[in-house]
């Protein structure tokens, strides 16, 4: 299995740096490299790396900032390398994978990388109750109403936030994609990409796209995306 790796650092002798230590194993694919945190939230969410290889100070948005604006359930497994060590605490409280300090040997950044791959993706299991939600409560401004299950058309994840898509609009909730799903009903609902749940029922259909990815057209003309990922959930097999 491929591993598929994002190289962000502002510094192109440290870039070059990273990818000539990946560069002798043949189940590495560099898929992007990015110099600066805008660059990371593109690459992270148009490519779904396996991996990010991530310095912190960068021009524009920091490391933390481009996790920040990603979701922390939406990342893929992220190695700190850094000069900076007074980061290190905080580097794991967002769940990173290793924290490397510049400079460092390729030995090192093999057991960071080797630790990596250990780390499998996050599965999360829908939770099978009796009674799954068939409700979400949304705050706007000084009121809280009530969505049905029933009238969500798709779910997207917005950083700490899950963007509630229905036929007249959307509504932004606090919370992560991990606690939905594990949430609503797993006969009704289908995750098909890091960052997206789909109601399956307000599926009209399922078209190939690009690089083994599929677009799905909902009933109300919109599309969302079906990464290669995630299509067994939906598509079997």
């Amino acid at each position: 299995m491929t591993t598929r790796v994002v190289i962000a650092d502002d510094e192109a002798p440290a870039r070059r740096i990273i990818r000539s230590y990946l560069g002798g194993r043949a189940e590495v694919e560099v898929v992007a490299e990015a110099e600066n945190g805008l660059e990371v939230v593109d690459a992270v969410r148009t490519l779904e790396p396996d991996l990010v290889v991530l310095d912190v100070q960068m021009p524009g948005m920091t490391g933390f900032e481009a996790i920040d604006a990603i979701g922390l359930e939406a990342m893929p497994a992220v190695v700190f390398a850094t000069a900076y060590d007074e980061f290190a605490l905080r580097a794991f409280e967002v769940n990173a994978v290793d924290y490397l300090l510049k400079p460092f040997s390729r030995e090192r950044f093999d057991r960071a990388f080797e630790r990596a791959l250990q780390r499998q993706p996050k599965e999360i299991a829908p939770l099978i109750s009796s009674s799954p939600l068939d409700r979400l409560v949304v705050r706007e401004r000084d009121r809280l109403f009530f969505v049905a299950a029933a009238d969500i058309l798709h779910l997207a994840a917005e950083g700490n936030y899950v963007r509630v898509h229905t036929a007249e609009k959307s509504h932004l909730i606090r919370g992560t994609l991990a606690d939905l799903e594990a949430r609503l009903d797993p006969k009704r609902f289908a995750r098909i990409h890091r960052s997206g749940i789909v109601n399956i029922e307000a599926i009209k259909e399922v078209r190939a796209h690009f690089h083994g990815d599929y677009i799905v057209a909902l009933k109300n003309g919109e599309t969302v995306r079906l990464s290669r990922r995630y299509q067994a959930r939906l598509l079997g097999g």
